[in-house]
């Protein structure tokens, strides 16, 4: 059972990348529909330098600042955490714990792939969560199974056949037997 990466998830949305001259004003529209995206914001080279939130443009107009015609690379936040797409979740997540950036870009390679925004995080998080559950599942019942059948006498291959079969649907021979003699 392979781990999940980040490909997994569904980093394409909640986001908008923007050229570095952007103003708020430009973005307004998009936020009013969307408040919770992430504006991310590209340098001259085209990579992402900083990301912009609706927080960050509500701390601008609380300073006094105006606003409508402000450009976003200057209230940017511009720690941000870059990771390949193929990265297990498990080591990403525990990168972003430990960095704790503003914005997590993922690339495929020298390409854009997508943001990994809180709600991913957060995804991410449940997703380890049962992917461990169920390996530690198989885990158990690989193990059972191998030592059913090292207990399986090699002489008789129908036996060995039919003791699996019982250990995989259940074996309630003894059940049933002792339901019939106790009058059920």
């Amino acid at each position: 059972m392979q781990a999940p990466t980040i490909s997994d998830m569904s980093i394409t949305d909640e986001h908008v990348v923007v050229d570095r001259k952007t103003t708020v004003g430009m973005v307004s529209e998009r936020l009013s529909r969307s408040p919770d995206d992430a504006i991310l914001v590209t340098d001259k080279a085209g990579n992402v330098a900083g990301v912009v939130t609706s927080k960050d443009i509500f701390k601008a107009l609380g300073e006094g600042k105006g606003v409508v015609k402000l450009r976003l690379e200057k209230i940017m936040r511009t720690n941000v955490f870059t990771t390949e797409a193929n990265t297990p979740l498990a080591e990403a997540l525990t990168q972003i714990s430990k960095q704790g950036p503003d914005a997590i870009v993922i690339m495929d390679g020298p390409n854009f792939a997508g943001y990994f925004s809180p709600d991913d995080y957060r995804s991410a998080s449940r997703r380890i969560e049962a992917h461990q559950s169920m390996a530690s599942r198989l885990k158990q019942s690989k193990s059972a199974l191998t030592e059913a059948a090292s207990e399986v006498e090699e002489t008789d291959p129908d036996q060995e056949k039919m003791d699996l079969i019982n250990l995989l649907l259940g074996d309630n021979e003894e059940e049933e037997e002792e339901e019939i003699s106790s009058g059920f």
